[in-house]
């Protein structure tokens, strides 16, 4: 069982037996976004507790947890103290409670501050609600899944054949020789392009943990709904995470293992203090190697690459337009999805604070960045309002 170390902000000797008495026993739980997650304490000493009661409890932790509520419970014969948390989307940290204890008449009030041992992680999965993505985005009608023996019309890169013109086709797809030849209007009939695999890599800083709701939240339920409806075609999918402390990728998805879309998310460490603007991500500087070697493992024929980022400057803007030579010689289609933290916020919130509307006009710097970016890699840029849907 572990045990706590335990600062007391008062010098009462009764103060230090009541924390002493108190102990937990796992070190890791894990719950779904929304639910409650209860943590319990268990008080070897309920007579430490018999004159006073527990009117408030504060935690020590991350911004994207908190507590509930809390009681006190009989459990087998055993005295707990049962915590009751909800929290966003990643793992929290909870390093320790402060216990407000007030005498049952009133006349004292005890504070004591208790720290973990080992911080207790809670770790905490995107449910499928809400916010969701609009997979016209990602998949045209010319993209959906065939089997790869297939050969059909679409719009493609090679050509299929030619037929005879029809009102409606595309002037440019006018077959001149051929059209000379049979004296009237032939056009080109190209093989429609199909995929089978969908690589979507998620790059987060610490922009995306502030706000409330924050992006992060948004942004895992909108990837829960582009596997789900990438598997509903018939598609492959594989998921990538890169944050500031950590990597992450699952195996490939199907209906079977559709649950590891959930799991990827719990390398998401919540920061401490996270902050809305940022001028600097290190999981931007290495989404480039990051995404290739994904791709690599995943994709033997040509596949579709969904990026997720925020890119802050140049570096990051040059390096994603890199990304996107690198792919295109390996003849496959990256899609740039563009996760900026206050625009997310704004976007899916129901309540506008003066402070968020200045974040946004701080982020008005990186728009000739993104503009860059969009008519750099053949438009295939899209914002928040194009793929989100809140």
């Amino acid at each position: 069982m572990l045990s706590m170390l335990v600062t007391s902000i008062t010098t009462s000797t009764l103060a230090q037996h009541i924390a002493k008495s108190i102990a937990i026993e796992a070190t890791e739980y894990s719950g779904i976004e929304g639910e409650e997650i209860a943590i319990p304490l268990e008080i070897r000493s309920i007579e430490a507790l018999r004159f006073f009661r527990i009117p408030s409890i504060f935690l020590d932790a991350d911004p994207g947890i908190e507590l509930v509520s809390h009681r006190l419970r009989n459990n087998g014969g055993r005295c707990e103290l049962l915590l009751v948390l909800r929290g966003f989307v990643g793992t929290h940290s909870v390093k320790g409670v402060v216990l407000l204890l007030r005498e049952v008449f009133g006349l004292l009030n005890i504070f004591i501050e208790m720290s973990f041992e080992k911080d207790v992680r809670v770790c905490v999965v995107p449910l499928k609600i809400a916010a969701r993505f609009s997979i016209e985005t990602l998949l045209s009608r010319e993209m959906l899944y065939e089997s790869a023996l297939t050969r059909r019309k679409g719009m493609g890169i090679d050509i299929l054949g030619v037929r005879e013109y029809v009102p409606g086709d595309d002037f440019r797809r006018i077959a001149w020789k051929a059209t000379a030849k049979a004296q009237r209007l032939m056009v080109k009939e190209y093989e429609g392009r199909s995929f089978r695999n969908v690589v979507a890599v998620i790059a987060l800083h610490n922009g995306h943990f502030a706000g409330s709701p924050p992006p992060i939240q948004h942004i895992s339920r909108a990837i829960v709904d582009l596997v789900s409806k990438a598997l509903a075609r018939g598609m492959n999918v594989r998921v990538g995470v890169v944050t500031e402390d950590d990597i992450g990728m699952t195996s490939t998805i199907s209906k079977g293992n559709v649950y590891e879309v959930h799991k990827i998310f719990t390398i998401v460490t919540w920061p401490k203090n996270p902050t809305v603007f940022h001028s600097y991500s290190s999981s931007n500087r290495i989404v480039r190697w990051f995404t290739k070697h994904i791709v690599s493992e995943t994709c033997k024929e040509p596949c579709i690459v969904a990026l997720f980022i925020d890119p802050q400057d140049d570096f990051d803007v040059e390096s994603i337009e890199r990304l996107y030579r690198d792919l295109k010689a390996q003849r496959h289609d990256l899609r740039v999805f563009l996760t900026p933290s206050a625009s997310i916020t704004f976007l899916c919130s129901e309540k506008i604070s003066e402070h968020l509307i200045s974040v946004i006009q701080r982020e008005k710097s990186k728009m000739a960045q993104v503009m860059r970016l969009h008519t750099s890699i053949d438009k295939t840029v899209y914002t928040p309002t194009d793929y989100l849907l809140c």
